[in-house]
């Protein structure tokens, strides 16, 4: 009988010989290096120690690529080194962005690679005095790979043997080229769990056998909020199985938004009324902010205001100024600020009116998703033909060389923000001019 449990520590995608984007320079900062994936895993290595776990396993995305092979190495090494020493193993799959160098790397020692070659292969688990866990992997062959990795059947489970499945693959998306796969097929194997890498958002630990993902180890851009670090996993003699995530990110992103409708002066008020913002946004964190070392917030300026474009510029000083506060003993900075704010304008009149004006508000009134636009018959139709445009254009910009690392928007919702707000500016610029007695241009 099992005197102990078994323990496991699962981690997601790392992207190690990256760094993290959008975060300013300053000296109220650590270093970048220091809030980057080397240094996640470094804490996971040093945690999987000071818990003393049995296994620690990688679920793909170790090294970003063969561009960020030497700085990936090193900073894999260091942490493979700590857990040798205390006779952890290490198992891993690879992903589509380290399909070729981690086999690599795992062919120097340190690392078991799972399901080489997109195959399926097994490690037992067997410490001493805990219950056996078996370990199924399967690893992509090639960067892209279009199907289901379930094509071959992985090997099932023996009746008394804890196995989790360990997977780099797209969930529920059967277009994917990203090893797509079905939850319910991954469910109907019988394990007691699929751990996935992949998507970089962490999802809460599943039971009953059901697939979650780990999300990225640290999260690299504003975009990966929510609480990041590996999966620990508690595995007893009786079968049960307890997992929990362990928040050790030294990164950590989130958001907020601010009304800026009851300000008397808005733009002269609105330094303190974004660090208020940001403090609570800090506070509400909670127990996600976990052992970070730096917090990253994002924030989306709403309401009526009397001054639209002043606000713009101030907002635009905060950012430039690396704005930063100490909140609970952590250094939290701006990372930017997304204007959603209005001017007080008639965008139903405007839109009536068959000039340059006109057609900017009724753009306005259909990106915020107004059901009725004049002079539009189908707003909805036209929305999507917006989005589709704007999402091209920034496709262009992220495709030149110099802005070769320009966070790309993830979305419909983060797309229709962008243009939302570069609509409301040209719009007001425009009536401002003509209220000054210029000339508006027609362009």
């Amino acid at each position: 009988m099992s005197e102990r449990d078994t323990t496991i520590l699962f981690v997601g995608d790392m992207h190690l010989g990256r760094l993290p984007t959008r975060v300013p320079d300053g000296d109220d900062l650590p270093p970048l290096a220091e809030l980057g994936p080397g240094a996640a895993w470094r804490r996971v290595a040093d945690e999987a120690v000071r818990l003393a776990v049995d296994a620690v396993a990688l679920a793909g995305d170790v090294v970003h690529g063969a561009n960020d092979l030497f700085e990936g190495a090193n900073e894999l090494a260091a942490g493979l080194e700590s857990l040798a020493r205390a006779g952890i193993p290490v198992l891993a799959v690879a992903g589509n962005h380290d399909t070729r160098v981690l086999p690599d790397l795992a062919r120097r020692g340190g690392i078991t690679l799972l399901g080489p070659g997109g195959t399926w292969s097994a490690a037992d688990i067997t410490p001493p005095g805990g219950p056996t866990v078996r370990l199924v992997g399967w690893s992509f062959p090639e960067p892209h790979w279009s199907v289901s990795p379930l094509a071959t059947p992985p090997p099932p489970p023996e009746t008394g043997l804890v196995t989790f499945g360990l997977l780099h693959a797209d969930l529920d998306l059967a277009d994917s080229r990203y090893a797509p796969v079905s939850s319910a097929a991954l469910t109907n194997t019988g394990y007691a769990g699929w751990l996935l890498g992949h998507i970089h958002r962490p999802d809460e630990p599943a039971d009953g056998g059901r697939p979650f993902y780990l999300g990225s180890l640290s999260g690299l851009d504003p975009t990966e909020t929510g609480r990041h670090g590996p999966v620990l996993a508690r595995i007893g003699g009786d079968g049960r199985v307890a997992m929990r995530r362990l928040a050790l990110a030294p990164l950590v992103w989130t958001g907020c938004e601010l009304d800026l409708s009851p300000a008397e002066d808005a733009a002269r008020d609105l330094p303190s009324l974004v660090l208020g913002a940001m403090t609570d946004a800090a506070a509400a964190l909670g127990d996600d902010l976990g052992a970070a070392r730096a917090v990253g917030i994002r924030v989306v300026l709403r309401g009526t205001v009397a001054d639209p474009n002043g606000v713009r510029r101030a907002a635009g000083a905060l950012v430039a100024g690396a704005t930063c506060l100490n909140a609970r003993g952590v250094m939290c900075f701006l990372e930017g600020i997304i204007d959603e704010v209005r001017g007080a304008l008639d965008l139903a009149a405007l839109a009536a009116i068959a000039d340059p004006a006109g057609l900017l508000a009724r753009r306005v009134l259909t990106l915020e998703g107004a059901g009725a636009v004049p002079g539009v018959e189908d707003p909805a139709g036209w929305r999507a033909a917006l989005l589709r445009d704007a999402r091209r254009r920034l496709a262009d910009i992220d495709a030149m060389p110099a802005f070769g690392n320009m966070e790309s928007a993830a979305d419909d919702e983060a797309v229709r923000r962008e243009a939302l707000a570069a609509a409301r500016a040209v719009l007001e610029h425009l009536l401002a001019t003509k209220g000054a007695g210029h000339a508006a241009d027609p362009a």
